[in-house]
């Protein structure tokens, strides 16, 4: 039985694992900066006044190219040229440049669409992506750029490189955590404890080295002693593999940013 309990326990953590990687990643619209294709982390259209996205969407029939991709209809493509920032296209069914009539207010002596209405920080992608978000706005890239940028011109820029720690496969952590977790000297009360688990700490690597742990259930009948002993025992099992972490602008963080939920059964 208590080896049942055990698995049971691991599936809630795989599958709350398997959700922060596979969810269904938005398509991202893109900036062009010194001829390098990056991915955006905002939708950039959505800044303009309700008339002329109204306008736009009716035109360019943002609604028939939704999917579950991409669920506004429509990707846009800007470029960073002479420090200002420019709509090069949009793409919904098909690909569109031509904007008279739609964004006449915007367009420069060169007939070029100036995004003015565009202000606030950026972060440009580009290269592997090594992390991906749940709503892939905030997925990580290799190297990503900050652009602060107010009506359209480029006030400031910085760039930064990425890089991972460690792999992360699911039967080998479930393997692992089914093999080591050790609650039998531990005289908890006898039902379920359900506890979060998050990375806290990590070393100069990216290695996860503590790992917080908050009670969510049953709390409150646990002795200091023994709460003292449950942490003790998820550190030593979730140290023993090499979870996935990134770095991103200089801090680490754990491939699972929101942690996992973890029910702990004594019998």
């Amino acid at each position: 039985m208590r080896r049942l309990a055990y698995i049971l326990s691991l599936l809630v953590l795989l599958l709350t694992l398997s959700h922060n990687m596979s969810a269904t990643v938005q398509s991202r619209d893109i900036i062009i900066i010194d001829n390098v294709e990056h991915r955006l982390n905002k939708v950039l259209l959505y800044q303009l006044d309700s008339v002329t996205y109204d306008a736009l969407q009716t035109k360019l029939e943002f609604g028939k190219s939704s999917y579950s991709a991409n669920w506004r209809g429509h990707i846009s493509t800007f470029e960073v040229k002479d420090n200002k920032l420019f709509l090069n296209s949009i793409r919904t069914s098909g690909t569109h440049t031509d904007f008279k009539g739609l964004l006449d207010k915007y367009m420069d002596k060169k007939g070029r669409v100036f995004a003015s209405w565009v202000s606030g920080t950026f972060i440009c992608g580009t290269g592997e992506c090594i992390y991906v978000a749940r709503n892939g706005f905030d997925s990580v890239y290799e190297q990503e750029t900050e652009l602060v940028v107010k009506n359209g011109v480029i006030v400031s820029s910085r760039t930064y490189t990425n890089k991972t720690y460690g792999a992360i496969n699911l039967e080998d952590a479930s393997r692992k955590i089914s093999q080591a977790f050790d609650l039998s000297k531990i005289n908890a009360p006898k039902g379920r404890i359900t506890v979060k688990i998050d990375a806290s700490k990590f070393n100069n690597e990216g290695k996860v080295t503590e790992w917080s742990v908050e009670f969510l259930r049953r709390y409150d009948g646990l002795s200091a002693e023994i709460i003292e002993k449950i942490v003790k025992e998820i550190n030593r099992v979730f140290n023993l593999i090499d979870w996935k972490t990134y770095c991103r602008d200089g801090e680490w963080y754990w491939i699972a940013q929101d942690g996992v939920t973890y029910p702990l059964i004594f019998q």
